[in-house]
């Protein structure tokens, strides 16, 4: 058997994250589950599960057009996936199906602190 060679370049691989200030009541996104990472933006607190999501459709952040995004980095995000029924699921597969829509945010009850965006959140997987 030949050389292999493989390629790859970060630019492939780049999903902003879908922040709180993205999100608003009624806002959503469909698309696939592609990949899974560990993210640590705080290193006094554990890591985070988060999902880049291959979008049934591009949406504009900050001017500029993706059909990938991350999440997973928002509290409610994580609420909504273990709290799935008819069985807690310990997080998204590759090739899960999402529905994530923001159904409310709930203001924050101290000064200081971020509200918190509620989703629903539906995950087809088969």
């Amino acid at each position: 058997m030949g050389t292999q060679e493989f390629v790859g370049r970060s630019t492939d691989a780049e999903a902003p994250f879908l922040g709180a200030s993205f999100w608003q009541v009624g806002v959503s996104i469909t698309g696939k589950a592609i990949k899974a990472f560990d993210s640590r933006p705080d290193i006094n607190k554990p890591a985070q599960r988060c999902y880049v999501i291959e979008l049934d459709s591009p949406i504009e952040i900050d001017g500029e057009e993706w059909d990938r995004v991350s999440v997973g980095n928002l509290a409610g995000f994580k609420m909504a996936l273990e709290s799935m029924k008819p069985a807690r699921l310990d997080g998204l597969k590759m090739g899960d199906r999402i529905l994530l829509e923001c159904d409310s945010i709930k203001p924050a009850k101290k000064e200081g602190y971020s509200p918190r965006i509620n989703f629903v959140l539906r995950v087809s997987r088969g």
